[in-house]
């Protein structure tokens, strides 16, 4: 067994080109001890004719089973720490952030099943504890003054490979704070891009920051993505880069200062942002530059799998400053989710779309409720401050209505530059007004351009994942726009799996992952490799219900969307999840005929809206819809209502009138919300309109966690978000077991495991 090792000499008597220190599973070896603690538990086992140290998983999807060792003595200067482990598996070989550490090789896990090497630079100090996370297999580790020798690289084939492909994408470390970084970004590409192939992934995100290649006005310097680029091609594989012109970060020295930088400034403090603002108009003609150079530059480079556009906000998405804190050379952002249209061109642009939209002052005043004497009287206000319904509307609809006009300039700009290109967009958020993002208006526009949304907003939770991406997959495959999503941020094998579900059930073209979501925990990449080839059966779902998104009660009321974890809808949309499968009907697809796709709407918040949508609305269920309202909460608000109070519509429900369909005003209590959930999975249980198996779906046993959609192909998926291994009996008969977070795709039978 091991026993302890002996103290290491000091540094300075320690001759050039020497060994420091070492570690090894046999049992020899000085100035390395390593430690047991319920992160660093391991035993010595036998395998391929020597012995090896085997760390023990940790079951916990937040904290990583690392090997810690301490290192007794101190050595200042560059040293190496030289990391021997059997190579079973698939991962990255990494120490901890406390450790300063760079210029790593052979830290990629691509199961050969032989001992390999991965070799990390020191620099600064060697010393204190050292954790190794991502070796399971550990043979022997040696800190040395000098640099061994690079480990070779073996050749990888991918795990797998769909037969139906997709954009599988993921990050690589391909990106640097300076152009100068070029060497070290390199350098990770190196190391992390063989393990991406193996796991399946064709195509590599990096950030295409416009400092980095325009230097000057005009003047186009490509060598850092050429680089780049060079590097992932080697390995056979594909770019998928980010456009980023307008964000603070990526804005060059001489376009910060010139008079066309003109800044967003903030409706609640008056404090501009060091983001330009999208109503001047003058950063036009530098994004049409931009994307016409780089159209020119790579547009018909084979390597080129698509392109993500960043038109604007604090990273590069399609919305307005919210969140983070990417200023101008690194500097602190004011920023926070909120109105950035206190800027004088803001005020400029709302009076022109105001004076659009009515033919006179006059008619501003009385719609408002206001006493403006002129047009120019006309300026930007907080939406809380307005005088009436209408005037908050007003304001709220031009806000959002411009961030999507400034998108699908971007969208036409870049389709001009990329023809045949694969497009997306970036849609972040998860609604708000303040945000900006119109899912339905910026996919429609992307549709129209043939391109995609990619949504920026998904993390661990498969419920905020799917009420915040349902609406722009609805849209999508209403237009006809491909759809795609990424993270954003962390996630742990919650995330990776139900990210996988969300995008097997609304049939994705796209699906990226950060590098860390996969190899940053420990759990996360046999999941993966486990569950990804079912993507090649993914199908679009069957989906005969909707729920209505209330886009008019969005901009009226901060409950609506506003407040994420607060949201009167979410939290609404969460509990329906429960019980079906739903996509979004916004007000916009209804005024363009989407109701025909449907059988069934549930309403579960909001009660105003447009004359037009409430018309639409109603012809629909005379035709034959099925309406679910909950009737006592929101007849309170006086029922189903035009913005101007309007209620015919709804008082003919009330009265029976509706035609060959049905208005179900649910009359119970909604709090808690489970209540009224209850009673419309009864109504869509006995709902002849709906199909055989989507009213088995709903009535088949199943505990809380356990959400299934129906795909149009027959098929019916599940996903166990849950800790514990779940079953589920089918309505027909028959059942099925799913481990905790995993995903079960079939055809219910009989005995079905």
């Amino acid at each position: 067994m091991y026993r302890c090792l002996w103290l290491m000499c000091a540094a300075a008597a320690v001759a050039p080109g020497a060994e420091l220190a070492n570690w090894n599973a046999d049992g020899a070896g000085r100035g390395l001890v390593l430690s047991r603690s319920e992160e660093c538990n391991w035993k010595i086992i036998q395998t391929g004719g020597r012995r090896w140290a085997e760390l023990a998983p940790v079951n916990d999807y937040y904290r990583r089973a690392a090997y810690s060792f301490k290192v007794e003595g101190e050595f200042k200067g560059a040293a190496w720490l030289t990391v021997e482990y059997l190579d079973k598996g698939y991962g990255l070989v990494s120490l901890n952030q406390a450790v300063a550490h760079k210029h790593m090789s052979g830290i990629a896990r691509l199961n050969t099943g032989q001992p390999r090497r991965a070799i990390f630079r020191l620099d600064g100090k060697a010393g204190g504890e050292i954790k190794i996370y991502g070796a399971p297999l550990l043979g022997s580790v040696t800190l040395t003054d000098t640099e061994p020798a690079k480990p070779s690289l073996p050749a990888v084939e991918p795990v797998f490979r769909l037969k139906r492909p997709m954009e599988l994408v993921i990050s690589a470390g391909a990106d640097a704070p300076t152009p100068e970084g070029l060497p070290d970004a390199l350098a990770a590409l190196r190391n992390q891009l063989p393990l991406m192939k193996a796991l399946g992934f064709a195509g590599i995100e990096s950030y295409v920051k416009w400092n980095f290649i325009e230097t000057s006005p005009g003047v186009f310097d490509w060598s850092y993505y050429d680089g780049v680029v060079a590097e992932i091609e080697k390995h056979g594989l594909k770019w998928f880069p980010l456009l980023v012109v307008g964000s603070a970060y990526t804005l060059p020295g001489w376009f910060f200062e010139s008079a066309d930088n003109r800044k967003y400034v903030c409706l609640e403090h008056g404090i501009p942002i060091e983001i330009p603002t999208i109503f001047a108009g003058t950063q036009d003609k530098y994004v049409q530059r931009f994307l016409k150079e780089f159209g020119r530059h790579y547009g018909s480079r084979p390597s080129l799998l698509g392109v993500r556009l960043g038109p604007s906000a604090n990273y590069g998405e399609a919305q307005y400053p919210a969140s983070g804190a990417w200023g101008y050379q690194g500097r602190p952002l004011h920023t926070h989710i909120g109105y950035w249209a206190g800027d004088p061109d803001a005020s400029k642009a709302f009076r022109s779309w105001v004076s659009r939209r009515y033919p006179g002052i006059e008619a501003v005043n009385k719609a408002w409720g206001t006493r403006f004497a002129a047009w120019d009287d006309v300026h930007t206000f907080l939406p809380l401050t307005a005088l009436t319904s209408r005037m908050r509307v007003d304001f709220n609809t031009w806000y959002l209505d411009a961030m999507s006009e400034w998108c699908e300039k971007w969208a036409r700009w870049a389709r001009e530059a990329m023809p045949s290109t694969s497009i997306y967009q970036s849609s972040g958020g998860w609604g708000a007004v303040e945000i900006g993002t119109d899912y339905t208006a910026q996919t429609k526009s992307m549709a129209g351009l043939a391109g995609g949304i990619r949504m920026t907003n998904e993390n661990d939770s498969y419920l905020n994942n799917y009420g915040n991406t349902r609406m722009a997959a609805s849209a999508a495959r209403f237009y006809g726009a491909r759809y795609g999503s990424e993270p954003a941020g962390f996630s742990s094998k919650r995330g990776v799996v139900n990210r996988m579900f969300n995008a097997l059930v609304n049939n994705a073209d796209h699906l990226f992952y950060y590098d860390g979501n996969l190899t940053a925990n420990d759990q996360a990449i046999e999941a993966w490799l486990k569950y990804a080839p079912l993507l090649d059966r993914r199908a679009r779902p069957r989906a005969e219900a909707a729920i209505y998104f209330p886009d008019t009660a969005n901009k009226l009321r901060d409950d609506t969307l506003r407040y994420l974890r607060a949201s009167a809808f979410l939290q609404r949309v969460h509990a329906m999840r429960e019980i079906a499968d739903f996509d979004f009907a916004s007000e916009q697809m209804i005024r363009d005929g989407a109701l025909e796709r449907y059988k069934v709407l549930v309403v579960v918040w909001g009660s105003i809206t447009e004359k037009d949508v409430i018309e639409k609305l109603g012809a629909w269920i005379r035709q034959g819809g099925v309406l679910i309202y909950p009737d006592r909460e929101l007849s309170r608000e006086g029922g189903f209502q035009t913005v101007e109070g309007d209620a015919a519509e709804y008082k003919r429900w009330k009265a029976g009138d509706t035609g060959s369909g049905q208005a179900l005003l649910f009359s119970g209590h909604t709090e808690p919300f489970s209540a009224y959930a209850r009673y419309v999975q009864e109504e869509l249980a006995r709902q002849p309109k709906l199909s055989r198996e989507f009213r088995d779906a709903v009535t088949m046993r199943k505990p809380a966690g356990m959400y299934w959609t129906l795909l149009e192909d027959g098929s019916l998926a599940l996903l166990n978000y849950g800790d514990e291994r779940a079953a589920v009996t089918f309505a027909g008969g028959g059942a099925a077991s799913l481990e905790p977070y995993s995903i079960w795709l079939g055809k219910p039978r009989p005995a079905t495991r």
